[in-house]
């Protein structure tokens, strides 16, 4: 196939040359043709050569491979005729064996004869030095005894006839290498045992202590990897004292958690603080000294500063959770949930010089959920009590105040009140900052208490003064200043609505759960709750002057009252009179009961006028009676209008038409006047309009019923 399609490209290709009109070139173009097939054919002799000489030196190695391969295994049938020829060699070397074991031995006692006649000595020595602190050169003694037993030991463990006698005997020999051992292992641990005071003073110790384990640390590895080719393991290893340095650094920690000695409850009401401050101070002193002295004097194996961070947590985890189980009282338990929340802050755990290596997001609670939840809750419980004890108290405190011989304070704008609504406030809002230190779950618990209460208080509040003016009615010369105490109840509402609004504001967040906006929409209906106890309060005042004036009052629209001035004189007289004392309530409510006072005492006028208590027989008595009704109006509007200037109609100007009613000469312009009046006050009554005709005494029944 290869070949047509060459034949087929050649044809294609002279059929052009054929075709061009320059002829002459053929011979320069079978030239050309002849040197590329030269070259072509040139090439694949090389290749073929390359090849060939390939092969050739693959069937040269191969014959030599099986040649070398022939040459081995008859090898190996001499070294199998060997072998079989040697069955009986190890019984008659058995001699030579027993002779070179007896010689390794007593080359190795050799080697150890110094140490093997000096045993008591070198304890003796290698206790000395440890009573002088020189650590390094007792544990050199002590390797060098343990090294000579353990060669001895070595050596009867390869004997093939062990002797436990022997092997007991060396033991015993070397029994007090063993208790030199633990006599420096425990001066290794007292070292290690103090060793925050140490590395602030004397590191060098600490670190000939930690050469010392690392050495039998290494030694312990040795003896292990020995152990695992010969099955031999000198008596006492692995000593493990890496691990049990550990663990002498951890009982440590756990001493000096447990080492303050704190006062008892009865001996100090703070003593939890204290006691809580002390270990933050400690914790946060032996952290900085382990971090900045103690790193560098520990193998970095050792982790030290991450170990310690672990072990005063979990001491302080497990020393708190003994101060819970003894049982920790109000005041108490807020204090170590407020440690407890700043236990990872700036003051302890996250303090900034530990901060570059330490995570607190790594650790984990001090305190179990469960028992941090049970904390809370009774915490809450315990809030809730107090709120309850507190607002209670406070209130009995407060009321019992307004019995006092003495004026009540005054603000700086010359407004009565008194401390309750300060003592209120503040302990509200220390109780919200505490449960906001802690969590903001416990926060808006708190606050649920807190509103629950106060809502509570409102009502025991206006009892208190019911119960208070109930008081005052049954002998009015006491309390002295009943009406000033009185103003400053009133006065104290405003604040507490003033407070209640801008905790309903502090509080009030975009997204809240259900529970915490009916908690604000609570907040908010205490304004207008203790406005109402204000209100009331103020009619409770006026109660006080409309007693000393019903005498006045009830001689209004008498026979005697058309010839006598005293009633409104004394009227006028007695409102400026408490007026002295109402200029101490806040605007709001000074406005309020102003306004209050002179509707008050024009409805007196009205229950007068319609109160058919005269009867004008004559034009002239009418005429009389309305003029003085019209003199006493003015009298009483231009009163209000000084002591207390106001944008609304006066409650006063009612007085007017019914004046005009009485004076009116001419009977037949009466339908005329009650329209007026009627039209001016849409709820007066046919009946008001039939007394007041009736007072007239010109009208007789069936003609008042013409006119109505």
């Amino acid at each position: 196939k290869a070949e047509s399609e060459a034949q087929e490209r050649a044809i294609k290709q002279v059929s052009a040359m054929l075709q061009r009109p320059d002829q002459d070139k053929v011979e320069q173009y079978k030239r050309r043709v002849a040197r590329k097939k030269a070259s072509v054919e040139a090439r694949l002799k090389a290749a073929v050569q390359s090849q060939l000489d390939g092969v050739k030196t693959g069937l040269y190695q191969m014959t030599e491979a099986l040649n070398e391969v022939k040459q081995i295994k008859n090898h190996l049938v001499d070294v199998d005729d060997m072998y079989l020829s040697c069955g009986s060699l190890s019984d008659k070397m058995r001699d030579i064996k027993d002779i070179s074991a007896q010689h390794r031995q007593l080359a190795t006692a050799m080697e150890n004869l110094k140490h093997i006649f000096g045993v008591p000595e070198e304890v003796a020595k290698a206790r000395d030095l440890i009573k002088d602190g020189q650590l390094l050169q007792a544990h050199k003694v002590l390797t060098d005894l343990e090294s000579s037993r353990d060669d001895l030991l070595y050596e009867q463990h390869r004997l093939d006839n062990q002797s436990e006698s022997d092997i007991k005997q060396l033991q015993a020999y070397f029994s007090e290498a063993a208790a030199l051992s633990d006599d420096l292992a425990d001066s290794l641990w007292k070292v290690l045992s103090k060793t925050i005071s140490i590395v602030r003073k004397d590191s060098a110790s600490l670190v000939t202590v930690l050469r010392i384990v690392e050495r039998e640390q290494r030694a312990d590895m040795k003896m292990q990897e020995q152990e695992s080719h010969s099955g031999f393991l000198p008596p006492g290893r692995p000593k493990r004292w890496r691990e049990k340095s550990m663990e002498t650094l951890k009982r440590a920690v756990e001493d000096r958690v447990e080492s303050d000695v704190y006062d008892t409850r009865e001996q100090d009401k703070m003593w939890l603080v204290r006691h809580l401050e002390i270990l933050r101070r400690s914790v946060l002193d032996d952290l900085r000294v382990v971090k900045f002295l103690g790193v560098p004097c520990f193998p970095p194996v050792y982790n030290i500063f991450e170990q310690f961070v672990h072990w005063y947590h979990m001491a302080l985890s497990n020393h708190l959770q003994s101060l819970i189980s003894d049982g920790l009282e109000g005041n108490e338990i807020i204090s170590l949930l407020t440690w407890l929340n700043q236990y990872t802050g700036p003051d302890l755990m996250g303090h900034v010089e530990l901060a570059s290596s330490l995570d607190t997001n790594k650790l984990p609670p001090l305190l179990d959920d469960s028992v941090s939840e049970s904390l809370m809750q009774t915490y809450f419980e315990t809030t809730h009590t107090n709120m309850l004890s507190w607002m209670s108290k406070s209130l009995e405190q407060d009321s019992a105040d307004w019995m006092r011989e003495e004026e009540p304070e005054t603000d700086v704008d010359g407004y009565h009140r008194t401390s309750l609504p300060v003592i209120l406030f503040q302990m509200i809002q220390q109780t919200m900052q505490v449960a906001k230190t802690i969590s903001e779950a416990l926060k808006q618990r708190v606050f649920g208490v807190c509103i629950e209460e106060l809502n509570k208080f409102v009502r025991s509040y206006a009892e208190a003064i019911v119960s208070y003016k109930e008081e005052h009615f049954k002998d009015r010369e006491l309390p002295h200043y009943y009406t000033l105490y009185m103003v400053a109840a009133t006065n104290n509402c405003e604040a507490f609505a003033d407070f209640a609004l801008k905790r309903a504001v502090a509080t009030r967040k975009p997204k809240q759960n259900l529970n915490y906006c009916n908690l604000i929409k609570m907040v908010g209906k205490i304004p207008s709750e203790m406005t109402n106890v204000a209100h009331a309060t103020c009619g409770y005042l006026l109660d006080e002057v409309f007693v000393d004036l019903k005498p006045h009052f009830d001689s209004i629209f008498q026979r005697s009252w058309l010839n006598d001035r005293t009633a409104v004189e004394t009227i006028c007289v007695t409102v400026e009179d408490y007026y002295s004392d109402y200029v101490h309530l806040k605007p709001q409510f000074f406005t309020w009961i102003m306004e209050q006072a002179e509707r008050r005492v024009v409805v007196e006028y009205l229950r007068g006028a319609l109160g058919r208590r005269i009867k004008l027989s004559n034009a002239a008595d009418r005429l009389k009676a309305g003029e003085k009704l019209l003199q006493e109006q003015q009298m009483l509007s231009s009163l209000f209008g000084r002591l207390a200037s106001s944008n609304v109609r006066s409650p006063c100007e009612a007085l007017i038409p019914i004046a005009e009613v009485i004076k009116l000469q001419d009977k037949s312009m009466m339908p005329l006047e009650l329209s007026g009046l009627v039209n001016k006050y849409n709820d007066a009554s046919i009946e008001q309009m039939q007394a007041l005709l009736a007072m007239r005494g010109d009208f007789s029944a069936s003609e008042a019923k013409e006119v109505m």
